[in-house]
């Protein structure tokens, strides 16, 4: 596909190069050879004028110019035109060739991006419905008792609830990509943003035995942005947390306000993340190694968290080792006190 449209592209700049070097080249030969006679008329007409062979008036149309160094001038432009121009036939075809590469390489890109996104959402959105038609085949197999019945339809209900959260992310995303979210921004209280999350994440994080620390800052701060996808924000931050953080470990939550920014810094005692792959966790559909592919999850929460970031002119920042936990932190811009009321 890509190369026959570098083809294409390559034939494209290579003629308009061609025509561009050669009317530029006729221009000057031409332009030339005019500027040669007007110099000689203008010589004919000083010498006519000196020595008074001219009595009349002098007429330009009648006289033809023909002298050895005009022609030689005119013969060496001539040689040099044409070597130049016939040196292009080689060089324009290997520089359009080039060129026609870097035009496509974003396009290339942003369709093997696209490629693999349709191919990672197809697998991602065909597993629960494997699993659901798996379970309903197996139900429906034997009379089984209400009980039996009732698991296989919790199960189900289970999966479509990660159905339907992956298609949110997934149109989320969509639109993001194409600046459709059309998003209402407020101000927000950041520290009662952030505990309402933790409070809605106690029972996972007892559930798991962790302990979580909150360090609120010692006075009200509030931002301006969209609550909803704030709340996801930091959604996404602690419960990824929870999720790579073995059974007795800790989760800091600290809220650091520094000048016009507010730091929320998300730091467990994880498996950790190799600084190798620490750009590419933020990609979609992307998981770090086994161990944290093991946990459920599509890959979307991390990318996802960027964006939201991203629309709300803030910065997320990620430091962490293998083995040593990880920090991600949210530096977000602060509404001042006169703007807050």
């Amino acid at each position: 596909m890509f190369t026959k449209a570098r083809l294409k592209l390559t034939v494209f700049y290579s003629l308009f190069f061609f025509v561009l070097f050669w009317s530029f080249s006729f221009g000057l030969y031409i332009w030339v050879g005019h500027s040669l006679g007007e110099s000689y008329i203008s010589q004919v007409k000083k010498l006519h004028d000196q020595t008074g062979q001219n009595v009349g008036e002098f007429d330009d149309s009648k006289v033809t110019v023909v002298t050895i160094a005009g022609e030689v001038a005119l013969d060496r432009l001539a040689n040099i035109l044409v070597i130049f121009n016939a040196g292009l036939l080689l060089i324009i075809p290997i520089t359009s060739w080039f060129f026609a590469r870097r035009t496509l390489a974003p396009i290339k890109q942003a369709h093997e991006q696209q490629k693999q996104f349709v191919s990672d959402a197809s697998h991602e959105l065909r597993t629960p419905l494997t699993i659901m038609l798996g379970e309903l085949e197996v139900a429906l197999q034997k009379q089984r008792s209400n009980k039996n019945y009732q698991q296989v339809l919790s199960s189900n209900k289970e999966e479509l609830n990660k159905l339907s959260t992956l298609v949110e992310n997934l149109l989320f995303l969509a639109r993001e990509d194409q600046n459709k979210n059309d998003l209402q921004f407020v101000t927000v209280d950041i520290t009662d943003a952030v505990s309402s999350v933790i409070a809605h994440l106690n029972s996972k994080i007892k559930k798991k035995r962790l302990e979580i620390i909150f360090k609120p800052p010692e006075e009200n701060i509030a931002v301006y942005a969209n609550a909803s996808l704030l709340t996801q924000l930091f959604f996404n931050l602690i419960d990824n947390a929870i999720k790579y953080t073995p059974s007795k470990g800790i989760i800091t939550v600290s809220l650091v306000k520094k000048n016009k920014i507010i730091e929320i810094a998300v730091k467990d005692t994880g498996i950790g993340i190799s600084p190798a792959i620490q750009e590419k966790i933020f990609e979609r559909f992307y998981r770090a190694d086994s161990s944290r592919s093991l946990s459920k999850g599509y890959g979307l929460g991390l990318p996802i968290c960027r964006v939201i970031v991203k629309r709300h002119q803030g910065n997320l920042t990620l430091h962490s080792a293998e083995g040593k936990g990880s920090t991600f932190a949210v530096s977000l811009p602060v509404v001042s006190a006169k703007s807050a009321k």
